[in-house]
């Protein structure tokens, strides 16, 4: 019961239940890797392929 609660306050603060859309892409810093993850989960990124924490939004320059 506390999973659905999680989603649908999750849900309520992205702005809707359909994520697929809402992603934010990032670029590390230390390695150069691009990678998409939900805004959701935009606390903690670490980069997929070094694990470095030195993550840029890939929009930047």
């Amino acid at each position: 019961m506390s999973v659905g609660l999680l989603s649908s306050i999750s849900d309520a603060i992205s702005g809707g239940g359909d994520g697929d859309d809402d992603v934010f892409t990032y670029r590390c810093a230390s390695c150069g890797a691009e990678f998409d993850l939900p805004k959701t989960r935009m606390m903690g990124v670490r980069c997929p392929d070094c694990r470095s924490m030195d993550v840029r939004d890939a929009a930047e320059n």
